[in-house]
């Protein structure tokens, strides 16, 4: 893509993301400011399927986009904040490359873990988490290469 298609791209969340099954009830609500919503979908033994909702602000940079995390109440039982930035720079031949970068903390509620059962049952959650932001890292590249139809990508 040229600079110009790039940087329209990285600012085009539902076209950059539509690959990206790793995220549910992707939305991106218009007005002054826009606002991306959408859900990581978790599934952690012995609680099921569960969803950890994020909202961030869409701006746009001169060179692409940047998200910026805002805080929510969730009915369930966590929430992740996720902000980060996409920046195109040139890649010569008229080509160009968009570097992504994001921040995602996870919110859990968790019972105080007193006796070794509860310390093991929150182990297992954060690890747990920490596999499903691995495996949102390790797809994202593809997903948004995919999108923009390319087929090399650097993670």
């Amino acid at each position: 893509m040229s600079s110009a298609e790039a940087t329209a791209f990285a600012r085009d969340v539902p076209r950059t993301l539509r690959h990206a099954d790793f995220l549910a009830d992707l939305q991106v609500l218009a007005g002054e400011q826009a606002v991306v919503s959408a859900s990581i979908p978790v599934s952690a033994a012995m609680f099921g399927q569960r969803e950890l909702p994020f909202r961030s602000v869409l701006l746009p940079t001169p060179t692409g986009a940047r998200l910026e995390g805002t805080p929510i109440a969730p009915d369930g039982p966590g929430w992740a904040l996720v902000s980060g930035e996409a920046r195109v720079s040139p890649a010569g031949a008229g080509k160009s490359r968009i570097d992504y970068s994001f921040d995602v903390t996870v919110h859990l509620r968790l019972p105080t873990a007193e006796r070794w059962g509860e310390r093991a049952l929150t182990r297992m959650i954060e690890f747990t988490a920490r596999t499903v932001l691995t495996r949102v890292v390790d797809e994202l590249p593809q997903a948004v290469a995919r999108a923009a139809g390319v087929t090399a990508v650097v993670a």
